[in-house]
């Protein structure tokens, strides 16, 4: 579900700099980088923070915060101005999904013997990668559906009310991308179990996330 929520997010708001906004492909790229950013920034520290706290309140709180960014790009129209609400948005999604996915590749490879932690570790980016295409390839036929509902009524539709539609679409897959985010931060905290601290003679306390069965 994370997948398919940031998958969603790099394409529809890529329509819509380049297509709404009008940016050129190259100002759309900067228009990227904070986000870059903000992953570099967060896994940076998620991995000094998930020793200490466990992966649960990392990806819980991530996909949590994820799904508020997502649903601050509802609030995008036409005229509307990337500093006010692409950027915020941005900043909060790549901090938090830097916080979650570190967690979430850390988790997934507990209690995986050794010789089998290569074929675990390209299943974690297969899943990510199929769930992503998959759920970007429906999103996209929920932006038409409302992009087509939008122009009924208009039978030669001026350029204003063709760019509200396609806004309107966009409105529809980034809350629908952010409702799976916050399942994934549902499933989460219900799956995933509290750090078990536990005491080796002569050691520090190590910390041993776990999930449910």
């Amino acid at each position: 579900m994370a997948g398919v929520g940031l998958f969603g997010m790099f394409l529809f708001l890529t329509y819509y700099l380049q297509g709404t906004l009008g940016y050129s492909a190259l100002k759309s790229g900067f228009a990227y980088l904070p986000f870059s950013a903000g992953i570099i920034f967060a896994a940076g520290m998620a991995s000094k923070l998930l020793p200490k706290y466990g992966p649960r309140p990392l990806m819980g709180t991530g996909f949590f915060a994820c799904s508020i960014g997502l649903a601050w790009l509802t609030k995008i129209g036409v005229h509307t101005s990337y500093w006010t609400h692409v950027l915020p948005s941005q900043l909060i999604m790549s901090i938090d999904l830097g916080f979650a996915f570190v967690s979430l590749s850390s988790t997934a490879l507990i209690g995986v013997a050794d010789h089998d932690a290569g074929v675990a570790s390209a299943m974690v980016n297969t899943t990510q990668q199929v769930g992503g295409s998959l759920g970007t390839a429906l999103l996209n036929t929920f932006a038409a559906s409302s992009y087509l509902l939008a122009r009924v009524g208009h039978h030669r539709p001026t350029n204003a009310v063709a760019q509200a539609a396609l806004v309107t679409g966009y409105h529809r897959v980034f809350t629908i991308s952010a409702v799976m985010l916050l399942g994934a931060s549902i499933a989460v905290f219900a799956l995933v179990e509290p750090i078990k601290r536990r005491h080796s003679s002569g050691s520090e306390p190590t910390l041993e996330p776990a999930l449910n069965n």
